[in-house]
């Protein structure tokens, strides 16, 4: 009987030990899932940024000098939020407990959310004043 019990209980044992590896999976995966389509506005990004400078050059009024810097400070702000949180990022938690991976990777997927909205925000926005000049 006690053996029933010692494997019952390391089933168990492994089997929520799974759960948690799966629990953890699933969130990791949503973060990339996240940066993907985050990195998918990085060309229209650096495209819409030389087109800027290129419009900079070209500004006569300082009105359209403003508005241009403005737009190209909120694509590298963008940018740079990108690049500093996929620096920073750690998929791999070794040593931790899986809390402290749960905490960290749903921390994790708030901030590449909020990337991912500044990106998009400034990509919008970019492309609108642009439009116009479009070719």
């Amino acid at each position: 009987m006690k053996k029933i019990y010692l494997f019952a209980f390391a089933v168990l044992a492994l089997s929520a030990c799974s759960d948690s590896k799966a629990d953890e999976k699933a969130v990791l995966n949503d973060v990339i899932k996240i940066h993907d389509k985050v990195m998918g506005f990085d060309e229209q990004l650096m495209q819409n940024k030389m087109k800027l400078d290129t419009l900079l050059l070209e500004a006569k009024n300082n009105e359209a000098k403003e508005k241009i810097s403005y737009l190209r400070s909120k694509l590298t702000k963008a940018d740079s939020a990108m690049e500093n949180w996929m620096q920073k990022f750690d998929p791999e938690q070794k040593g931790k407990t899986h809390d402290e991976i749960m905490k960290y990777l749903s921390a994790q997927k708030e901030q590449v959310i909020a990337v991912d909205s500044l990106l998009a925000g400034a990509v919008k926005e970019s492309n609108e004043y642009l439009q116009p000049f479009k070719k």
